[in-house]
């Protein structure tokens, strides 16, 4: 089976397809296809349509591995008699992070058998997207309580410093307690991902500016024109540093190379979200709330707490701007969630903003603390909330299809540790910021 992110691909270059045929009827000025684009038309709809079916399954399939711990749609290659798994003989290998990560240690800096054509095959990505890979390039994605000195009664665990029995109990190393994390929404909320990148991307924007005009029977019809621009799409470099005990590296089970590559694809996942919200643009993407153009709600010159008539009134700027075509949503900070919770639409009437389903006004509402909480408005400094309702789908995120891990051995090796140094390229477009309103002053307090 595919993976999904190669089925993502190809749907990307299928739904590429139909846009360059829709707009060579623009530049042509026709309004419909001949027979023959007809037909080609069709053909590329029923293999998009084919490619989502296929992309559910591969989901389908990824999760059920991820609810077993096993890591989707791991790479494997023939062992030495030319067999694999599933047919009586020894086991394929499978791609080892691990062992990739000690092949670097010692100078010797040498990738072999599965590793090797894994790394092989995706800086050959790399190169055609015109980055330079800087070490293995793979495809995106106790405590102790202190006892008195008091002699236990008997042989027990629990009444001495360890001399009378609790030496004997062996300890049992369980799984890494996770870090609390924001989970990632905006792929949730119908944010647009394309892999694999190879160049940069442009968009080119339709302005608008075409009229028509009532005019008598034979007056002459004033001429009107669209207005065109463009938007482009770029890599950034997303880069996170991951320590990994030279002891892990050695005891390399399953569970620890997952539990490696879920960590790090959980910190670039969360980035990757946080800057597709609020990156800043400096140095890093655009995010919805910073983006120019979109439609601005206020709440009060010190900032208020969130109202019905807020809700509706980020709504009302979406469809103004004719955006309502698509599914919507809201999201915002955990805070807010709460607040709305608890707000009545109006004094004495028995129905809070939020409702108890999780939506408000009929929308979905996501959550995340991705969005910020420590806003100033006037004298309120430092406190108040955002919030977001708009089409989703008119965000793009770009992955440039790889991921570039150096390992340094050096910095740390008196610790006891390796430093795993991760680079991704990714960037985020947002299409039409008309297709957002964005409030950044609601006090939730």
């Amino acid at each position: 089976m595919k993976k999904s992110a190669e089925i993502r691909q190809e749907l990307s270059g299928l739904v590429s397809s139909q846009q360059a045929m829709a707009d060579l009827l623009k530049t042509e000025n026709r309004s419909a296809f001949n027979e023959s684009e007809q037909k080609k038309w069709d053909d590329l709809q029923k293999e998009i349509e084919e490619r989502k079916k296929s992309l559910k399954a591969a989901e389908e399939y990824e999760e059920n591995q991820r609810s077993f711990g096993i890591q989707p749609n791991a790479t494997s290659v023939k062992d030495d008699n030319g067999e694999g798994e599933g047919n009586g003989q020894a086991p394929a290998r499978r791609f080892s992070i691990h062992r990739a990560i000690r092949s670097q240690i010692g100078g010797t800096n040498i990738l072999e058998g599965v590793e090797l054509d894994v790394h092989t095959r995706t800086s050959e990505m790399a190169k055609r997207a015109g980055i330079a890979v800087q070490g293995i390039c793979i495809p995106l994605f106790d405590t102790r309580s202190v006892q008195t000195e008091t002699r236990a009664d008997g042989q027990t665990v629990t009444q001495d410093a360890g001399g009378y029995g609790a030496n004997l109990v062996p300890t049992e190393i369980q799984p890494v307690i996770d870090a609390l994390r924001p989970k990632p929404v905006v792929e949730k909320l119908g944010a647009v991902f394309l892999t694999g990148l190879q160049g940069n991307l442009k968009f080119p924007v339709n302005n608008g500016g075409i009229q028509a005009f009532w005019e008598g029977e034979v007056d002459t019809v004033d001429s009107s024109k669209n207005a065109y621009g463009s938007k482009e799409m770029k890599p950034n470099r997303l880069s996170c540093e991951v320590l990994i005990s030279l002891q892990n590296l050695q005891q390399s089970s399953n569970d620890l190379e997952n539990y490696t590559m879920n960590d790090i694809a959980s910190i670039v996942a969360n980035a990757i979200d946080l800057a597709a919200i609020n990156g800043s643009g400096s140095g890093q993407p655009l995010g919805i709330l910073n983006v120019s153009g979109t439609n601005s709600v206020a709440g009060g010159a010190n900032g208020a707490a969130p109202t019905f008539a807020n809700m509706v009134a980020l709504e009302t700027g979406v469809f103004v701007e004719n955006a309502n075509n698509a599914k919507l949503n809201y999201v915002s900070n955990a805070k807010v969630r709460g607040k709305l919770k608890t707000t009545e639409i109006a004094t004495g009437y028995p129905s809070f903003v939020m409702s108890t389903d999780g939506s408000v006004n009929g929308y979905p509402f996501e959550t995340s603390n991705h969005v910020p909480s420590n806003l100033t408005k006037g004298t309120s400094t430092g406190v108040c909330s955002a919030a977001v309702f708009g089409d989703f789908s008119q965000v793009v995120v770009g992955q440039w299809g790889f991921m570039d891990i150096t390992v340094d051995n050096i910095s740390r090796k008196k610790d006891g540790y390796i430093a795993i140094i991760v680079n991704v390229f990714v960037d985020v477009l947002v299409k039409q910021p008309k297709a957002f309103s964005v409030i950044k002053d609601l006090l939730t307090a």
